[in-house]
């Protein structure tokens, strides 16, 4: 019964929340804008205000990314079908913001997308993103951060047969306080709340909402390494799920967690971190989980202006838009980057990770009990700046994923051109 009415009261809040989400996602294009890599150098206190204006056009030849020799259907009921092939333009505006005030110091990255598909053009849709950060310190130990993230976009079919528009609105929201004892140690404490919506109708029952609470306490050197011990806690909910099956859907995760960063020099640093995941769900009939989790990487600099940054992982994971398919993935990846001269850029990327999903979709028969996935992805790109406020880049991607269940196999290349303005 309780949990009962921690669901009812869930829902009832999420469903408050989500006016707020709504009318926060519309008034923050109006302020400022998310990550986004941009020709030039960023906002300083000179020039605190940097505008900037691209567009991408992408060449995808497996849209839907089906396994080879099937077609996308639009409409079951009257077998029209779809493109699997299609190209996509994006043209965006945004605005980076920084700002300093004594020892506060305000960070706001906002982009507004219009995104084209030139065959199914009724997937077309605008989205965006929005980073925007409060890094404050009040006298001499307490300091902290106050964030809010948001993104829009086309939600990702890597698990599902699904070819009509939905577009996710993801939100996340939080702050962490520190205080510093002496010159070595903080203690922090901190909290975030996530909400995820799919706009399909169809989907609605992956909607998403949770809130984590950390706290811990960090021993840093004069060198910039550090070592920390934290606990974190997660309350997750899917209230459209719920309400549809009458009965809770929701889970609590539990991760006391050791991590650690080692600076050897300027052009070396290690991290790494472990800790040990519980995860309960509420309804019995779901699959708990409990085990280590674990991430180890590496920031390399061999030579002037030629960088790698190596990772590999332990986790348990789920795509944002499909959180009840959760997975325990197992991998690596390398992401080398080269300036053979202040102007060009390379960089490539290359990914492997096996995913064992544990997890299964909330309302539908558990089709994919076992499965097992090899999922591989690997990216070329060059950007050439001739100017500080103008770069022109290319890149390619390609992508495999490799299934017990052949209906989840496929593979996918991309291929795209950018320019970017910035004033």
């Amino acid at each position: 019964m309780k949990k009962l009415a921690s669901s009812t009261r869930s829902r009832s809040l999420g469903r408050r929340f989500s006016h707020r989400r709504t009318a926060c996602a519309l008034c923050l294009p109006a302020l400022c804008v998310g990550s986004f890599a941009v020709a030039g150098e960023a906002p300083d206190a000179v020039d605190p205000v940097k505008f900037i204006l691209s567009d991408r056009y992408l060449y995808d030849d497996n849209l839907f990314k089906l396994p080879d020799g099937e077609e996308p259907i639009a409409d079951p009921t009257t077998g029209v079908a779809r493109s699997r092939e299609d190209q996509i333009n994006r043209a965006s505006a945004g605005l980076r913001v920084r700002l300093d005030a004594a020892r506060q110091v305000f960070h706001a990255d906002v982009r507004i997308d219009d995104v084209r598909y030139q065959k199914n053009d009724d997937l077309d849709f605008t989205g965006g993103n929005a980073d925007v950060l409060w890094d404050w310190q009040v006298a001499s130990n307490w300091s902290g951060k106050l964030f809010t993230k948001y993104d829009r976009a086309q939600a990702s079919v890597d698990n599902y047969r699904f070819f009509q528009k939905d577009v996710v609105d993801a939100l996340t929201y939080g702050g962490e306080v520190r205080y510093g004892v002496g010159s070595r140690w903080r203690i922090f404490a901190g909290g975030a709340a996530q909400d995820t919506d799919h706009s399909a109708e169809l989907r609605q029952t992956e909607n998403f909402e949770s809130t984590t609470g950390r706290g811990g306490i960090e021993y840093l050197t004069p060198a910039g390494s550090s070592l920390a011990a934290e606990y974190l806690v997660t309350n997750a909910d899917f209230p459209e799920a719920e309400a549809l099956a009458g009965a809770s859907r929701g889970y609590e995760e539990t991760i006391p967690t050791l991590r650690g960063r080692y600076v050897l020099s300027v052009k070396t640093m290690f991290t790494a971190s472990l800790g040990y995941l519980d995860r309960d769900y509420d309804n019995p009939d779901a699959t708990d989980y409990s085990g280590e989790v674990w991430n180890v990487g590496m920031y390399w600099e061999p030579r002037t202006k030629l960088t790698f940054e190596i990772e590999a992982w332990h986790k348990l994971r789920a795509y944002v838009d499909a959180e009840s398919d959760y997975f325990v993935g197992d991998g690596v990846s390398i992401k080398p980057t080269w300036k053979p001269t202040n102007t060009i850029e390379l960089a490539a990327m290359f990914s492997y990770e096996k995913q064992d999903y544990v997890g299964n979709t909330l309302l539908l028969p558990p089709i994919d009990t076992g499965r097992e996935d090899e999922v591989q992805s690997a990216q070329l790109s060059l950007e050439w700046t001739p100017r500080d406020f103008i770069s022109l880049g290319l890149a390619y991607r390609w992508n495999d994923r490799d299934s017990n269940r052949e209906f989840r196999g496929y593979g996918q290349n991309q291929s795209s051109a950018q320019i970017r303005v910035m004033f």
